[in-house]
């Protein structure tokens, strides 16, 4: 016999959660206090008095008459039990009534295939997990490989810290996985030309790490986090939210120039480095991070170079294998490098998949009517309010036009 209960406290909802081998950083309460203007309900299912399952409610009033629930990456259950998952959807669906809420949407971690070099192999018990959610009554969204369909991505690049043996991989097996193009910016080559990384945990790291941030921003034409969010994120995960850097020594780059070792390029970086010292200084941040840990998962949620910096010497791609080497010390299993596009096609996947990570294919969005006029009424009107707010957002921010 199960029981449902909503809106129990965030330490008892803690103490379960952290009984598990895994689970998703988007269902810690920490991860709700990051997204303050949600209200949240933390759930839990008992079996004889135990908790065998939970999930983090993300509440958001639309509009008057209009509450959305929302569980990123939830529900956290065992989804081949099918009497606890219906005991869980009809106790949320309920929840969801009460609140007046006219919809849940969850978007699990169902994996329903994995691919890795290329060569895709299907997960035939998370096809059926995703065909139980339906007979629940929940709608599938559909199998959308792009960035902006769905609230989080379908498809996650995830680069496993242990090997088959479940031993921690070593710094050369780690290295001689990745791409052999992406391998020569790695070691000597950014030594010699005096590039060194650094690892921070400090708040006052956000301010440089913004820095970055914007040139991406400038760079791309779009809107990421602005201070208070990465201060708030700072602070919801405290101990657990790092920054690392990438820098230049100019006056160590200026040796390695005179030492004629790259004669191709010498006089044309002598002036740029020579304009780059007068206006920046010495040691020159060249890109950054930042980087939570949650259980066993080292999650990338942000990164940005200066592109005005020789970017040609591919700083970010060492910074990702400092990462690695770092937190693998520090008893981490997976480094996620978060979503991707599921055809591969952009250059931000190119990118990620140069690291050789195995890419997850989850089984998407689900969402769970709970009011069908309101539903309805949302799904035809809400997306065209929601375009406009983004555009206005991106004009008043100087990105669009």
């Amino acid at each position: 016999m199960f029981k449902f209960t909503a809106d129990v406290s965030a330490n008892e909802y803690l103490d379960w959660l952290e009984t598990l081998p895994h689970y998703n950083v988007m269902q810690t309460p920490m991860w709700a206090k990051v997204k303050n203007n949600w209200q949240s309900s933390f759930c839990l299912i008992y079996e004889n008095e135990k908790p065998v399952g939970g999930a983090v409610l993300l509440i958001r009033k639309l509009a008057p008459g209009f509450k959305l629930i929302y569980s990123p990456r939830g529900f956290v259950l065992d989804y081949s039990n099918k009497e606890l998952v219906k005991a869980f959807t009809d106790g949320v669906y309920a929840y969801a009534k009460k609140i007046g809420a006219y919809m849940v949407r969850i978007d699990p971690e169902i994996c329903i295939s994995t691919i890795y070099k290329k060569e895709k192999t299907p997960v035939e018990n998370g096809i059926e997990q995703m065909e139980e959610l339906k007979r629940l009554g929940f709608l599938h969204m559909g199998f959308a490989t792009d960035f902006q369909t769905y609230t989080q991505p379908r498809f996650n690049a995830e680069y496993y810290l242990l090997d088959d043996n479940g031993e921690k991989k070593t710094d050369d097996q780690i290295l001689t996985s990745f791409d052999k193009k992406m391998k020569k910016f790695i070691g000597d080559f950014t030594r010699k030309r005096g590039i060194s990384f650094e690892i921070k945990s400090a708040k006052e790291a956000i301010d440089e790490f913004m820095e970055m941030s914007e040139h991406t921003e400038n760079r791309q034409h779009i809107l990421l986090r602005n201070k208070e969010y990465f201060e708030r994120m700072y602070d919801a995960f405290k101990g657990n939210n790092y920054f690392l850097f990438a820098r230049m020594n100019m006056n160590e780059f200026f040796k390695f120039l005179d030492s004629g070792e790259d004669g191709d390029h010498t006089e044309v970086d002598r002036a740029a480095a020579e304009k780059i010292r007068a206006e920046k200084g010495n040691i020159v941040t060249m890109s950054a991070m930042n980087v939570l840990t949650s259980n066993d998962t080292l999650y990338l949620m942000y990164s940005g170079f200066d592109d005005s910096v020789f970017s040609r010497f591919r700083s970010t791609n060492q910074i990702r294998y400092e990462a690695m080497k770092y937190f693998r010390d520090k008893g981490i299993k997976t480094m996620s490098f978060m979503g991707i596009h599921g055809d591969f096609n952009d250059s931000l996947s190119e990118f990620k998949l140069k690291f050789r990570p195995t890419v997850v294919e989850y089984a998407g969005e689900f969402e769970l009517p709970v009011s069908q006029w309101k539903y309805k009424f949302m799904n035809r009107f809400f997306p065209i309010a929601k375009k406009a707010y983004i555009n206005v957002a991106l004009m008043l921010h100087g990105k669009k036009g």
